[in-house]
């Protein structure tokens, strides 16, 4: 086995190329990524705490600038062709009043605004929001001052106060946000021993070097066993690799950007690469039996896409889905993972059988996949190509 295992080693290093071409991949994309989400945030919260509002036809509310002018709320005077500028993403919120407002406020009418936003583009949310509660504020304001005026207390016209706790950490809620680290430690593996375990079977196959291969006088499992160890190091030092970007992405940008709720250190690294390691042993070896009925390279490519297809839709399913944590999740293979990582990122406690079950389960999918692959190895329909 240790003799297999340095051959596949060695003979996938030779394919520069490929191999450069999945650790730059893995390397660059994710980090990139989690600097890009950082940027973004940030800045949608430079924008939320900068108080500024964009107003036509303020002349016609005196009340309401006013009342801005003592919040501190910087207004501008929006363009005639606010509209206009508002769909081509050059405004993001404008608070339009008309003519008759201060009239029909004076005479405690019902007094009109219009809010034009477009809510399409994600980063006008923060003004459109704060516009939203400045209104709202000032519609209170108003309320109050007019029941005071005669002689009724505001608070009845509470009878239910609301106060709004947040149970939430900022390391919780950020970790909603930044759900890109575990999907990419759950992907990283899929593509770094997808390579070696495609080249292993049906390529030795499509070469014709897998008939001389096996007939040395070694057993076929030695052979399997032999090719999956290879090819479980390879998914294992990319996600390692895939992960340690993030974690420098992490200690040297994202972290100065979001520091509250960001928190991607090295515990956290290790903890990380625990759990994907004996997940990397499932998907290699998952990868090397589907590979094995290819009878070409392009052939076994196909066959392991769809794998990584349904891999990857796991994270998404489980985002937009709502669905909630259970405890038989947990021996589901990439489920399993894909909860005990984001209970690592949240900062929840991570029990032992959150993490030990889907270990335990990858690992005997795992054999039990190698084992199935060196019975392969004995069919002759398998290794000469025969029906």
């Amino acid at each position: 086995m240790l003799v297999v295992f340095l051959k596949e080693v060695r003979d996938a290093l030779r394919d520069r190329r490929t191999a450069l071409m999945v650790l730059v991949a893995s390397v660059i994309t994710g980090p990139l990524t989690l600097v890009l989400v950082a940027q973004f945030v940030s800045g949608l919260e430079e924008r939320a705490s900068t108080l500024k509002v964009r107003l036509a036809g303020a002349q016609h509310a005196p009340a309401l600038v006013n009342f801005l002018r003592r919040a501190d709320v910087e207004i501008e005077e929006a363009p005639a062709d606010y509209a206009a500028r508002v769909k081509k993403g050059d405004l993001e919120a404008v608070i339009v009043i008309p003519r008759d407002f201060h009239e029909r406020w004076l005479d405690h009418e019902e007094a009109r605004v219009e809010l034009v936003f477009d809510d399409s583009r994600t980063e006008s949310s923060p003004a459109i929001r704060q516009s939203e509660r400045l209104l709202e504020a000032f519609n209170r304001e108003s309320a109050y001052l007019r029941l005071m005026a005669r002689g009724v207390s505001p608070s009845l016209n509470e009878s239910v106060k609301v106060e709004r706790v947040n149970a939430a950490t900022p390391r919780q809620r950020g970790a909603v946000l930044l759900f890109l680290i575990p999907m990419f430690a759950i992907l990283a593996p899929l593509l770094g021993g997808m390579t070696l375990a495609i080249d292993a079977t049906a390529g030795e196959r499509e070469r014709g070097s897998l008939e001389p291969l096996l007939a040395n006088p070694v057993s076929t499992a030695a052979f399997a066993f032999g090719k999956w160890l290879a090819a479980w190091a390879s998914a294992t030092v990319v996600a390692a690799i895939t992960l340690a970007g993030f974690l420098l992405a992490a200690v040297l940008y994202a972290e100065k950007k979001l520091p509250a709720l960001l928190q991607f250190g090295l515990p956290e690294y290790l903890r990380f690469v625990a759990i994907v390691v004996p997940l990397a042993a499932f998907t290699s070896a998952a990868q090397m039996l589907i590979s094995t009925y290819g009878r070409s390279y392009r052939e076994a490519q196909t066959y392991v896409s769809y794998l990584a297809t349904v891999v990857s839709f796991i994270p998404l399913v489980v985002m937009f889905s709502g669905a909630r944590e259970a405890p038989w999740q947990a021996a589901v293979p990439v489920l399993g993972q894909l909860m005990a990582l984001q209970r690592v990122l949240r900062g929840d406690g991570l029990a032992a059988w959150d993490a030990l079950a889907p270990a335990a389960v990858s690992v005997v999918l795992a054999i039990a996949a190698v084992a199935a692959v060196a019975r392969l190895l004995r069919d002759e329909r398998i290794v000469f190509g025969r029906s």
